[in-house]
């Protein structure tokens, strides 16, 4: 069975068409990202699924079960947003804790159970500070620490790094594909950012104008574009080939380019595209 299953959703947002017969399924513990450009439906995908946005038509299942009716706090879908929407009255403890204080845990053991994910996330010995002392960074662990302590069915992450510089999405990145496979989470996040979706992504779903186009492994993708327009969208990558050791790329070429992946030890080509130059 699939996890998620969204099946002809339509969505219309004033008075304008976003998201047109779209269709997607998701299986259990599955890293899904969606790739496309800006204004292409994503967020308001990402949205709907959560229950921020409402269909006009099509279906939603979450384990099998119909969400489209239920309120969003019941559908079992946490989305963390780029903005971070921490709350500044409240510590880093305190906004951990908050999905457990809705569930009406006692507030000597969710404040440990907040420290426990703050550890998840690398923030220990955090947990009395304000938010407004954090950096970008800290406070988009504090964000993933929150979503995580909801134990949602399904993570929703929205463009979470962009707000980010390049060393930190770095970070960030090997951080949430860390905890995705320590948690068993099955997670669909949103990228215009190819590099990003093929690198963390088990499956990639391609959305132009409202509508998924293809939705396949990362390494099928640019050999086996189902469509034209896929095939232009990746037409500026370029390839460089080169070795994995401890957890870095070294190129094989004069370029000197080295980085860090989240790949076993091996041979692999590297795909660069503009988003990166």
């Amino acid at each position: 069975m699939n996890k998620l299953e969204i099946k002809d959703i339509n969505v219309i947002l004033g008075g304008n068409e976003i998201l047109k017969g779209l269709s997607l399924n998701v299986k259990e513990g599955e890293y899904v990202s969606l790739l496309g450009p800006s204004g292409c439906g994503k967020s308001t995908l990402l949205k709907t699924i959560a229950g921020i946005a409402e269909p006009s038509s099509g279906i939603i299942r979450l384990d099998g079960e119909i969400i489209n009716d239920k309120p969003a706090y019941k559908r079992g879908a946490v989305i963390v947003f780029q903005d971070m929407r921490l709350f500044p009255n409240m510590n880093i403890a305190e906004n951990v804790a908050y999905p457990l204080r809705i569930q009406g845990m006692g507030k000597t053991e969710r404040t440990e159970k907040a420290k426990e994910y703050l550890s998840f996330v690398k923030l220990d010995g955090m947990a009395e500070r304000r938010t407004g002392t954090l950096s970008g960074g800290q406070q988009q662990r504090v964000a993933l620490a929150r979503a995580l302590a909801a134990r949602p069915k399904l993570l929703l992450l929205d463009e979470p790094f962009s707000s980010l510089d390049e060393n930190l999405r770095e970070d960030m990145r090997l951080l949430v594909k860390d905890l995705h496979k320590q948690f068993a989470m099955t997670t669909v996040m949103v990228t215009h950012d190819r590099h990003e979706a093929l690198s963390m992504a088990d499956t990639v779903a391609i959305m132009f104008d409202g509508r998924i186009v293809q939705t396949d492994a990362p390494s099928n993708l640019i050999n086996n574009a189902a469509s034209a327009e896929v095939r232009k969208y990746f037409e500026d990558c370029i390839y460089v080939s080169g070795t994995v050791r401890d957890g870095i790329f070294t190129a094989s070429d004069e370029s000197g380019l080295r980085c860090r992946v989240d790949r076993p030890d091996g041979d692999y080509e590297m795909m660069l595209t503009t988003d990166l130059m």
